[in-house]
């Protein structure tokens, strides 16, 4: 009698577990892990900051296209070797791997050095994974990471996936935008640098980016954009179009400024607003 209960419990579960997963968003489970890690036993030599903390896709009405989406995902999160972990250990194993590496890559150097001396070797790897637009035709997702590894500065860039949950793949702007229309987006993009600058109060006015540390000619769609119930918003990571100091830029382009170059199939179609047409009397 125990043992079909128990059998019956198991199954009652997995059905559960099933019927839960027929859903037409994305669901996803979240796993972090927030450690520091020191080189040596003084702990003054040095450590490893560790903040994981990531979303992780696991429920979808079309298993073959949850599949592609969390690869898709885990690949860019921890890398392609990582795809084959399972949900509750994959930040695990990557935190581990960090560590390992860390030692072995420090340690050589930290024996070879005097005991007086007060170098250290202070490391942080800082990524958050984390879902944006979720509803019923595309999913997006941001990875935000900071790695220090010594030196000046560390680096913070930040990279989006946009997937057609139709088809499980990824949004490109040969989905999105006619053929031929790079320079007319270019320079929507260029002229949305400027307006977001004269937003900006803390910044003096200007007319144009010639007298602006942007690098003009390497502004260009870079595929690296997320997708809003309003506005295409593209990203720029340090050292992309200008120095190290102007950080990450992001262009916010509304959707009824592009409306003109967008395929008429484009799968953001649904997200523009229609305009409204007043009552007439």
């Amino acid at each position: 009698m125990k043992t079909s209960r128990i059998n019956l419990i198991i199954c009652t579960l997995a059905i559960i577990s099933l019927v839960s997963c027929k859903q037409k968003t994305i669901r996803t489970i979240e796993k972090a892990d927030i450690e520091k890690y020191y080189l040596a036993a003084d702990t003054s030599k040095g450590s490893l900051n560790l903040e994981l903390n990531v979303e992780i896709p696991v429920c979808f009405d079309n298993k073959s296209i949850l599949d592609t989406i969390r690869n898709t995902i885990i690949s860019n999160l921890f890398g392609i070797e990582y795809i084959k972990y399972a949900n509750d250990s994959i930040i695990q194993q990557f935190a581990s791997d960090l560590k390992k590496e860390y030692k072995l890559t420090n340690e050589p150097i930290l024996n070879e050095m005097d005991e007086k001396s007060l170098y250290s070797f202070n490391n942080e790897h800082i990524l958050d994974g984390f879902s944006l637009l979720n509803d019923e035709n595309i999913y997006s997702y941001g990875i935000n990471r900071y790695v220090f590894m010594g030196g000046a500065h560390g680096l913070n860039t930040i990279n989006y996936y946009n997937f057609n949950l139709k088809t499980g793949k990824l949004i490109t702007e040969n989905d999105l935008f006619l053929k031929n229309t790079v320079s007319k987006l270019t320079e929507l993009i260029k002229l949305r640098i400027i307006e977001q600058c004269n937003e900006d109060k803390g910044i003096k006015p200007i007319k144009n980016l010639e007298k602006t540390d942007f690098w003009i000619d390497a502004i260009k769609p870079n595929g690296n954009f997320y997708i809003t119930d309003e506005s295409l918003n593209y990203v720029f990571n340090p050292y992309e179009i200008g120095p190290y100091y102007l950080g990450i830029t992001e262009v916010q382009i509304p959707y009824e400024r592009m409306k003109n170059i967008l395929k008429p199939n484009a799968t953001i179609n649904y997200l523009i607003k229609k305009e409204k047409i007043p009552n007439s009397k």
